[in-house]
């Protein structure tokens, strides 16, 4: 339990990520000046605009966030967000020539293998028609998970950000996840008239003259609601109000998306970015104004199950598993996925097979396999959707739309109101099947009570009351959004059921996949159900027939004792190395002071390793904040 409790610890601690410094460039004339701060203080460099080959411009797309202690040449060159500035320059300049009344709403046009939405080439994002566009600067403002982020100045004194998405799976699947994400925030701002940035320009692939996938929308001045969420906090009436605060406008924004009930499962895409047997159906019923009835349509699923980490499998492949869904068929949401992680991990095998790979690597392989044929064969049983023992079941399984980056981080607080950003891999599915925001969602032990819930809480060390503690708040920030959620939709509160979370847990834990051997974690909350399922098939909470109750699948001993046997292995092995919560990544700051230190140790093959007996000597500070 203790390990248990120590993995989803770390997994809710958010990692510190100190700035790495703010790379520009700025127009001088005919040049641009690369301007990147670090700890040494900034220097500025030169660049002619027509000089796309000048190393002196290099550092402006590397990434430089932090580094990884395996595979840190590769990771790094994944992150690269190489554009042209001068293909961007003149795109750019290009935009008065196309524009057309702001008020006429059109399908997104084609220019130069980019796309415009033409309703947003306003005087309030752009600057009037009438002045001549020029790019004043390019700045580097943030590089984030999946894509780095550019600040472009325009002469007209107008602001736009630049999105370029990192290199990390498939160009189908950055296509298609640029597609849906801005058919999402077109949706969200004509449809809902909820404060999202307005796109100007997409391009999903590198044939534009930008020269890679991007998004070109409107810069939100103000401040990260993060600011303001402080989860460990201890209790007191101002820290509730804190609280308050923060989860209140998120909380809010998820009931304004729940509004809309959508005939099927899938991803939100603009009409023509659909195949034709997709165009017929409308997204959902009692569309009055005639401008939006042809503008959205739904299409394949772009959550990021169905991409990450499937680059060995053809597209064609992925496209058999990635929808859309009939509404009718909302189990099949969830069979989809454990489909497409069989399938991969049976490639995978293949693949290591034709090489004759590493025996570990085989054994790895066919141990993730049995554990996806065992999700495949229970995940149509979890949940009963006619099930009378849930209430209100049929809302549960409605398509809705699902954000999964709800956070503070997403968040900005402008003189206008609060505005939401990121909606990459949204998606439409039951929403129970949904998770919460991961800024509140908790899957440790709850701890409601320390007086009462710990006994002899009060005589224990510090260090001891700490770990209780961090349970206790984790608790409190999730069951803050509970009431929150009850308060707005009273009618979907029965996701909060304990017993709803753990039929679950077997589904939610295979879109968690974030390291080879979290496969166990799979396993293991299909192992947890045994206990209870009688109880649950009686009730007729899963969807099995009561005539034949028996646990869907059969376990043996020897399997349940190796299976404990290497799970307590992995959470051993998570807890005692230094940041495999974060995969092995470590904030650029901190990299470099632990390499000074003797710390961090570069192998033979280019890869890092932790010297553990200097760690135990001298902790580094922080180590904790990043995992």
């Amino acid at each position: 339990m203790l390990s248990r409790i120590a993995r989803n610890s770390l997994r809710g601690v958010p990692i510190s990520r100190n700035s790495a410094g703010i790379a520009r460039i700025t127009a001088v004339s005919r040049k641009y000046a690369s301007t990147t701060s670090n700890d040494n203080g900034a220097t500025e460099v030169f660049t002619k605009l027509s000089d796309s080959k000048d190393p002196k411009r290099t550092p402006f797309f590397q990434y430089s966030w932090g580094s990884w202690l395996k595979n840190d040449k590769l990771m790094k060159l994944q992150r690269e967000t190489v554009f042209s500035i001068e293909g961007l320059t003149s795109f750019l300049n290009d935009l008065n020539k196309v524009r057309v009344g702001s008020k006429e709403l059109t399908a997104p046009k084609e220019n130069k293998g980019a796309f415009l939405l033409q309703n947003n080439l306003t005087d309030e994002l752009i600057g009037s028609k009438s002045d001549k566009l020029v790019v004043n600067s390019i700045a580097s403002i943030h590089e984030g998970k999946h894509h780095r982020i550019y600040k472009v100045t325009l002469s007209t004194g107008k602001e736009l950000v630049l999105r370029i998405p990192y290199k990390i799976d498939s160009k189908a699947a950055i296509a298609s996840r640029i597609k849906s994400e801005v058919a999402t925030l077109d949706f969200l701002n004509l449809k809902l008239n909820l404060s999202v940035p307005k796109v100007i320009s997409y391009g999903v692939d590198t044939e534009n003259e930008v020269g890679s996938p991007f998004i070109l929308q409107e810069f939100i001045e103000g401040d990260l609601l993060m600011k303001k969420w402080h989860p460990l906090d201890p209790d007191s009436k101002e820290t509730d109000e804190k609280l308050k605060q923060v989860i209140e406008p998120i909380a809010k924004f998820q009931d304004d998306i729940l509004n809309i009930k959508f005939n099927k499962f899938g991803s939100l895409y603009f009409y023509n970015d659909v195949a034709p047997t997709l165009q017929a159906e409308e997204p959902y019923n009692g569309e009055e104004d005639e401008k939006l009835l042809m503008r959205w349509r739904i299409g394949p699923s772009v959550e990021r199950q169905f991409s990450k980490g499937k680059n060995k499998l053809s597209q064609k492949t992925i496209d058999q598993y990635n929808g859309p869904w009939d509404a009718s068929n909302s189990l099949q949401v969830m069979e989809s996925v454990a489909d497409i992680e069989l399938e991969n991990a049976k490639n995978k095998l293949a693949i290591v097979d034709a090489d004759a790979g590493d025996v570990s690597d085989k054994q790895l392989l066919k141990d993730q396999i049995k554990t996806f044929e065992h999700l495949k064969t229970i995940t149509p049983k979890l949940l009963n959707p006619h099930s009378k023992s849930i209430k209100n079941v049929e809302q549960l399984f409605e398509p809705k739309l699902f954000v999964p980056d709800l956070d503070p981080l997403n968040v900005i607080e402008s003189k206008k109101g609060n505005y939401f950003i990121d909606f990459e891999s949204s998606t439409i599915k039951p929403f129970i099947l949904t998770s919460y925001p991961n800024f509140v969602s908790y899957h440790g032990a709850k701890v409601y009570n320390l007086e009462e819930d710990i006994p002899g809480f009060a005589e224990m060390e510090p260090a001891e009351k700490q770990q209780y503690e961090f349970m206790y708040y984790k608790t409190r920030n999730e069951r803050l959004w509970e009431v929150e959620l009850n308060k707005n939709r009273h009618d979907l509160i029965a996701v909060a059921s304990p017993h709803l979370k753990v039929l679950k847990s077997p589904y939610l834990q295979a879109l968690d996949l974030k390291t080879p051997k979290d496969y166990l974690y799979v396993e293991g909350s299909i192992i947890q159900l045994q206990a209870m399922w009688d109880a649950y098939v009686a009730n007729e909470i899963v969807n099995q027939d009561q005539k034949d109750p028996e646990f869907p699948i059969k376990y043996d001993e020897e399997f349940l004792d190796k299976h404990q046997s290497d799970l307590s292995d992995y959470q051993m092995e998570t807890v005692s190395s230094p940041f495999s919560a974060t995969g092995g990544w470590i904030p650029q700051d901190m990299f470099e002071t632990l390499k000074k230190q003797g710390i961090i140790v570069e192998t033979s093959n280019g890869d890092y390793k932790i010297e553990t007996e200097k760690v135990l000597q001298n902790p580094p500070e922080g180590a904790e904040k990043a995992e």
